[in-house]
């Protein structure tokens, strides 16, 4: 620790220091590279078969596509990823059956009536729900006529059009192979069998963990067996590895909430006399609000102090779920519940003095002209620019506060009358409002409020303490073993294990997907890295929201897993015990003996249960999906006693009560088309999954990312 504190002070020096090594490395990288005849790195990120993913191609989709995606940068860049692949799949697929996407048909699916999915997606009107053909004809337009257009929305279509393009191409070839589907009648009638034949049982069940295991051992050759029992769910096409990770929480200490809560204490006095309620919450992490709450929408805690207050009165700061909080009274009274109005909108920029002046007269006009007795709808269908209600006289039907702009909510529910018309502006223009009524559900008042609020985390202080403990660890414990010990005594802090990940990867067990997650994960799978190698880096988490340092984290390589089947060894801890359940069940039920189910009740101290209309498909309470039961009950003649089967949760005996078979299926086309059409269902998945799974794929953005 106190050196630590010493680099602190004299971190002046660390920077020359720093500084030095960088300028040696750049020129170690420069000599080098003149060394090697100055090749190019290659920029490719992939291929599949002959087919190069270019790392700029890959960087231009990202940053022209997908800037606007509220997606982390790793879920964006595996949407990316497996957009190029199966574009590339799709295109060596699509080609040797000659399908592509003509011209013509690209502009149809653009600007067309029935358009693409993705254009559906891209270009809904937020409003309305409907595509926006106004702004898409624009477009059409502008690309017929050659017209300059901005550069990056250029770029942006341009990246639309591909993704189109293979968005059309998978389901015309998903739709050749769903055209393909047939269901023979004996299929149809063997399923029909299978669904609708049910029977009645009893069993008995001896729960795995009532069986003694004593001398009982697991070899690694039991572990391997059942491994390749179960292939399937183990045969990896790919190396994975194991991380053990510990984490260190920073957290708040009471220092550091006694100094948020005064600081707050001297807001408070702020907004007291505050004249601007709006800027002064803004301008403090606040919110200041146009609704009006119920009582039960404010935090109970401080309901009945709150409720209390009058206008301009303030409360706080109390602690509400990690926050100190100081709540402003800025208004109390009766408040509608719902409300039903109607409106004709002029459509106006508001920062545009001559359109708002030129609407505001429009609007005069329509209010003379209302009041000379012309209809409110009659006015509405010939003036009103929304086009969503002007055929109906503008109604905009019933609706609570959280439905309209802040403007025409207030003019509805806070100064607004029944029957009352109003004028008021909005980001859309000026309006002309009728209140036609208001609901009101109880007599109680409700209230609107402005707080300000202060997130209770740990000062740079809090964390530079938790940095310096977490680095005197890891610098004093190298090797494994000596940090298990070391993290064993600190409070809250444990070891965590990560499932079997692959070098790609970007999400690492509950750290979840961060820079930090991908870089442990990198290092894991660092050729230089060895299983029991500790990372001598201290990788850091941020808040997400208040951004500060909230854990740190060490890392250890646990497991290397080569592609294939994985060994007894790296699947010990995960499946010893699996294994021991099935030693044990074979065999306790090798030695079982018994003449009835009613014997076994009472030799294992177990109950005699009864599963009813049970088909091949049923999920039985006490059994599960176990179809090695289910399957042995349908096999066993009624009322005879089942030989001990070992399922997946304990040893087994049925004895069937009733077996009821349906017959004959009558519907058979019916049948058959149902069958059809759940298969054609997974054709979408399925096949591009197995078109991937045959080519032939390299994956090299770990040298990117």
């Amino acid at each position: 620790m106190a050196l630590i504190g010493k680099i602190r002070k004299n971190f002046w020096f660390v920077l020359i220091l720093l500084g030095l090594a960088l300028a040696a490395f750049i020129l170690m990288d420069m000599t080098s590279a003149s060394n090697a005849g100055g090749a190019a790195t290659s920029m490719n990120i992939g291929s599949v078969g002959s087919e190069k993913i270019d790392y700029r191609a890959f960087q231009q989709t990202e940053q022209a596509y997908y800037s606007n995606s509220q997606s982390d940068a790793f879920t964006k860049r595996k949407s990316i990823w497996d957009f190029y692949v199966e574009k590339a799949v799709l295109k060596k697929e699509a080609g040797a059956l000659g399908l592509n996407i003509s011209h013509d048909e690209l502009m149809e699916l653009q600007f067309g009536n029935n358009p693409s999915p993705i254009i559906t997606q891209n270009w809904r009107n937020p409003q309305t729900g409907q595509v926006d053909q106004a702004s898409l004809q624009q477009f059409k337009t502008a690309i017929e006529n050659n017209e300059e257009m901005n550069p990056q929305f250029r770029a942006y279509w341009a990246e639309q059009e591909k993704q189109i393009i293979k968005e059309s191409l998978q389901g015309k070839l998903n739709n050749l192979v769903g055209k393909s589907v047939y269901t023979p009648n004996w299929m149809a009638e063997e399923s029909f069998s299978l669904n609708n034949n049910t029977i009645d049982f009893n069993y008995v069940k001896i729960p795995f963990d009532q069986i003694d295991g004593t001398g009982i051992e697991v070899s690694d050759a039991d572990i391997t067996n059942y491994i390749a029992g179960k292939k399937n769910r183990y045969d990896s096409p790919v190396e994975k590895r194991v991380i053990e990770y510990a984490s260190f929480n920073v957290l708040a200490t009471a220092a550091d909430s006694a100094a948020i809560r005064d600081r707050m204490t001297g807001l408070k006095n702020e907004f007291r006399t505050s004249q601007d309620d709006s800027l002064f919450t803004l301008s403090n992490s606040g919110t200041y609000s146009h609704l009006y709450a119920k009582a039960d929408q404010i935090p109970e805690g401080v309901r009945t102090q709150v409720t209390a207050m009058n206008p301009g009165e303030v409360f706080g700061p109390f602690h509400n779920q990690g926050y100190y909080m100081v709540f402003k009274m800025l208004d109390k009274k009766l408040v509608a519940d719902t409300v039903e109005a109607r409106h004709i909108l002029k459509s106006a920029v508001r920062d545009d003095a001559t359109s708002v002046a030129k609407a505001k007269s429009t609007i005069d006009s329509i209010r003379r002209a209302l009041a000379s007795g012309v209809s409110f709808d009659t006015l509405a269908l010939r003036h009103s620019d929304d086009p969503s209600n002007k055929a109906t006289g503008g109604s905009l039907g019933k609706f609570d506060q959280t439905r309209m702009v802040p403007e025409f909510t207030t003019a509805c529910f806070a100064n607004g009358k029944k029957g009352g018309i109003y004028t008021i502006q909005t980001d859309f223009g000026i309006h002309l409002l009728e209140v036609q009524s208001q609901i009101f559900n109880d007599s109680d008042p409700k209230y609107r409020l402005a707080s300000i609020t202060t997130p209770i985390v740990p000062s740079q202080e809090t964390q530079d303490e938790t940095y310096d403990l977490v680095t005197e660890i890891v610098s004093n414990n190298r090797d494994i073993n000596a940090l298990r010990t070391a993290i064993g005594s600190q409070p809250n802090v444990i070891f965590e294990k990560s499932n079997p990940l692959i070098e790609n990867d970007y999400n690492l067990g509950n750290l979840g997907s961060a820079q930090s997650s991908r870089d442990i994960i990198k290092w894991a799978f660092d050729l230089s890295t060895e299983v029991g190698d500790v990372s001598p880096e201290i990788y850091r988490y941020t808040d997400p929201v208040n951004y500060y340092d909230n854990k740190y984290v060490l890392a250890t390589l646990n497991t290397i897993m080569p592609k294939g089947l994985p060994s007894a060894a790296a699947m010990r801890s995960e499946l010893a015990v699996a294994v021991m359940n099935q030693k044990k069940a074979q065999k306790f039920a090798a030695g079982l003996s018994y003449n009835g189910l009613n014997e076994l009740v009472t030799q294992h101290n177990v109950e005699l249960q009864t599963a009813s209309n049970v088909g091949y498909n049923t999920t039985v309470p006490g059994i599960g999906n176990d179809k090695s039961v289910v399957a042995r009950a349908f096999a066993t003649g009624v009322q005879a006693v089942s030989k001990p089967i070992v399922g997946e949760t304990g040893v087994f005996v049925v004895q069937p009560i009733s077996k009821q078979e349906p017959g004959a299926a009558t519907d058979l086309v019916g049948l058959k088309n149902s069958i059809a059409g759940a298969t054609k269902s997974q054709v979408n998945f399925s096949l591009i999954k197995n078109m991937k799974k045959r080519a032939d794929i390299k994956d090299e953005r770990k040298n990117f990312f």
